[in-house]
């Protein structure tokens, strides 16, 4: 399985064979003697359960997590962003309810300090995907470029196919009164 390092007291230990989230708390607490969190354990468990269920459960299962996670001292954090991005994942991907999708992925960008890079860059992508405003669109790629420098290529080429789509359609993304090609 997957190899996963950790860095603990000024050195890091390379753990070999992670499968699961069980798998990967035994060997912090037996090789690296750190606590994992009864309650993280569990979020971490249903959370890893979710890409197999069908969305209605994996959504009650999701639901959970956060509401526990929200009345814990973990309300600020990974795991929680973690559980917003994938409830909001499913929600665009069941095409059921893209707001609660959008709510989800904008708590998600709230707690941008503690998101890990994949769980962020997944926000960003979902409020991307859902905008219906180019000029938006590129907004928000703009702003996750600015999040994430990482990613600036790929963002760079994003915005400027959008841009040459507008100018291939005639659309000066005017929004109200004010054109964004000419601020």
């Amino acid at each position: 399985g997957p190899n996963i390092e950790v860095e603990s007291g000024g050195h890091a230990t390379v753990l070999n064979g992670i499968q699961d989230v069980a798998t990967a708390a035994f060997l912090l607490e037996q090789d690296l003697e750190m606590r994992i969190p009864k309650i993280l354990l569990a979020a971490s468990k249903l959370m890893e359960q979710v890409p197999s269920l069908d969305t209605a459960t994996g959504l009650k299962y999701l639901d959970s997590v956060i509401s526990k996670l929200e009345t814990s001292e973990y309300e600020t954090s990974p795991a929680m962003a973690r559980a917003l991005v994938m409830r909001a994942d499913l929600h665009l991907q069941s095409g059921g309810e893209p707001s609660k999708a959008l709510e989800d992925a904008q708590r998600v960008l709230e707690l941008k300090q503690v998101a890990t890079t994949e769980t962020l860059a997944m926000a960003y992508r979902i409020l991307a995907d859902t905008e219906e405003n180019k000029v938006r669109v590129i907004a928000v790629l703009q702003q996750w470029q600015q999040d994430l420098p990482e990613f600036r290529t790929k963002l760079q080429n994003e915005i400027q196919r959008i841009l040459e789509s507008m100018e291939q359609d005639g659309d000066d993304g005017s929004v109200g009164r004010k054109s964004f090609m000419a601020a």
